[in-house]
């Protein structure tokens, strides 16, 4: 077996590990029960708690792991609105980064074959839309309310995308619907599931918006053809 390979699968497996070990205490019942020690901790070591927890939140986006739901309102709970918005935006693209960089590198070709064999329409159409419009693209896919963080770093991994761009469509992207949890942080008590956060309103508004790159990008492109 191709050691890249091998190594992605024991990505995969660390992931598995990390989940099975660590699903009570990211549980958000868990997580309510400690909230006033751990904010008692990071207000008494604003530096090191912020550090401690960006290496966490970081580990968290690095590893294929679905969701940073929970992760994410902890940092608006624990140190507010704008620092809790600041810190998991540049993490979350970080370590958005360097799952996607694990991807193309690793596990790139194993991916595109499967992707051939199972996706054989749909695949063709991914890559040409990543190299005509690779930015709107991830913009638009991390606009998506719901999305798997992980699914977007390795989908796109496999395309044509430049690491910069996806870098950038990741932070840009990501920044709605991170305040939105980071601001639901400060309300924590009050939130029994992460469905408490939306509205079929907000989630309706978020598809709009995730919408508008894609159509700016055809009109765009459109135009200079025209032309």
């Amino acid at each position: 077996m191709n050691p890249k390979l091998l190594f992605f699968i024991l990505l995969l497996f660390v992931t598995f590990a990390f989940l099975l070990l660590f699903q009570d205490q990211l549980s958000l019942t868990t997580v309510k029960t400690g909230a006033n020690d751990a904010l008692m901790y990071a207000e008494e070591n604003r530096l090191k708690g912020a550090l401690m927890f960006m290496a966490f939140y970081f580990l968290v986006c690095a590893l294929p792991t679905p969701f940073v739901s929970v992760p994410t309102m902890i940092a608006g709970y624990l140190f507010g609105n704008i620092q809790g918005l600041l810190i998991v935006s540049f993490m979350s693209a970080l370590g958005g980064t360097c799952l996607f960089l694990s991807t193309r590198y690793l596990a790139r070709d194993w991916l595109q074959e499967k992707a051939q064999q199972h996706l054989a329409k749909k695949f063709p159409a991914l890559q040409q839309a990543t190299e005509t419009d690779s930015f709107m693209v991830g913009l638009s896919i991390r606009l998506i309310p719901g999305m798997p963080f992980s699914i977007p770093a390795i989908a796109l991994g496999v395309s044509k995308i430049s690491t910069w761009k996806f870098y950038l469509s990741t932070q840009l992207g990501l920044l709605a619907i991170l305040f939105v949890y980071v601001n639901a942080g400060r309300s924590l008590a009050q939130i029994n599931s992460v469905h408490d956060i939306f509205s079929l309103q907000l989630v309706a508004s978020m598809l709009l918006v995730a919408i508008v790159p894609l159509a700016f990008g055809f009109l765009l492109r459109n135009r200079v053809v025209i032309r």
